[in-house]
């Protein structure tokens, strides 16, 4: 039995003992097993339900921990309606969602309704300047911030000491430029070169020129899909040679698979379970990525999509341990709803931070995402388009 159940099951017993049986823990879990991110999201879904699966054939606290697995069809409507459905059946906490849409719609059914939600995706991959404060969402998948802490230390690890941006030239890509340049001067590097172009556009000839003219020690590309696309092509062309990164949710899970014939040597600041068979013993989450790997293998239904799958274990886990302190503290769990969801939010913010496929976890005070940057992993794209550490 694994630590985590065993610790649960030695907490709840004479706390169960005293207060009769232990309490119907609800966990609803919102995933897209239909429409197009479906593959992730059936991974998704097998994860949450073979997590279920486990605890019912465990003892103690985790036991009584009921997980409801539904389907948004990737509608950020259908999933604001299902999360409102959860929060009436009773649930503590909330897993969601495939899509970023969808997570950006039930952020705000969770903030409006005092629920703590575990975001599987960035709400607001596009709005880095103008997010709004979130007390009760917490992101388990690396924001753009987080991401460009992450590539800006691995280049500093390379050896790297300049870096050019190219990005878009509107409020987005000023708050991206203004997030490097601070990370950059943090770290004693310089921003060399940085060029703004229009969304949507087909060829950034000049501009890609006067960015390999400058031969920066790398490039941060940061942009939507397309654009970074039409961006790398150009640099390529123009004989760039050196480190090109770009934005992680390029590579979340739910969305479109990254060409080699576009991408390839292209780096992505990603969790540590995307690389899980090579990550090395150096990486201060190995082991427990090692363990949500095996655990996805063996008890999840072999499911294929691991960086999809480990969010929600992760989630899961520390929504588990959440628990475990509500437990020690003797919380009276014949408490209201609402006081019971404010228990677990500020039990979960009150846990060390600790590791999973999803890398390092802290939930913070004041700060919407869980990921510690520097447990994520600088992954390049192979020939093949699939992610490999360099």
């Amino acid at each position: 039995m694994p630590v985590l159940l065993a610790l649960a099951a030695a907490l709840l017993l004479p706390w169960s003992t005293a207060q009769g049986a232990a309490p119907a823990v609800k966990v609803g879990v919102i995933v897209s097993r239909t429409g197009e991110a479906r593959t992730a999201g059936a991974a998704q879904s097998l994860a949450a339900t073979g997590w279920a699966d486990f605890a019912r054939a465990g003892r103690g606290l985790v036991t009584a921990t009921s997980v409801e697995v539904v389907d948004d069809a990737g509608s950020p409507t259908r999933a604001a309606e299902l999360a409102r459905d959860l929060a009436d059946d009773g649930a503590w906490a909330l897993v969601c969602c495939t899509t970023p849409a969808a997570t950006a719609a039930v952020r705000d059914v969770a903030e409006e309704l005092g629920l703590l939600l575990l975001a599987l995706s960035d709400p607001a991959p596009l709005e880095l300047a103008t997010r709004g404060p979130s007390y009760w969402t917490f992101g388990l998948w690396p924001s753009e911030a987080d991401a460009l802490a992450a590539v800006v230390a691995d280049a500093l690890a390379e050896g790297r000491g300049t870096f050019a941006l190219m990005t878009t030239a509107d409020g987005y890509g000023e708050a991206v430029a203004s997030t490097l340049g601070s990370l950059l001067g943090y770290a004693g590097m310089r921003l060399v070169h940085e060029e703004r172009f229009a969304t949507g556009t087909d060829e950034l000839r000049p501009e890609a020129l006067v960015v390999a003219t400058n031969q920066p020690g790398a490039v941060a590309v940061w942009a939507p899909g397309p654009d970074t696309a039409v961006a790398v092509a150009a640099l390529r062309a123009r004989g760039y040679e050196g480190l090109v990164y770009a934005r992680s949710a390029l590579v979340a899970p739910g969305g479109p698979r990254l060409t080699a014939a576009t991408y390839e040597d292209v780096r992505f600041a990603v969790p540590p379970a995307y690389v899980a068979d090579d990550l090395p013993a150096s990486h201060a989450c190995s082991a427990e990525v090692a363990g949500v790997a095996e655990r996805v293998a063996q008890l999840y239904g072999g499911v294929a999509d691991l960086p999809a799958a480990a969010g929600v274990v992760d989630a899961l886990d520390l929504i588990a341990a959440a628990l475990e302190q509500l437990y020690v503290l003797q919380v009276p769990l014949d408490s209201p709803l609402p006081v019971l969801r404010q228990a677990l939010r500020d039990a979960a913010v009150g846990l060390p931070p600790r590791c999973g496929g999803s890398g390092a976890l802290d939930l913070q005070e004041g700060r919407p995402s869980a990921v510690v940057p520097g447990s994520l992993v600088a992954a390049e794209v192979g020939p093949r388009g699939d992610l490999r550490l360099p």
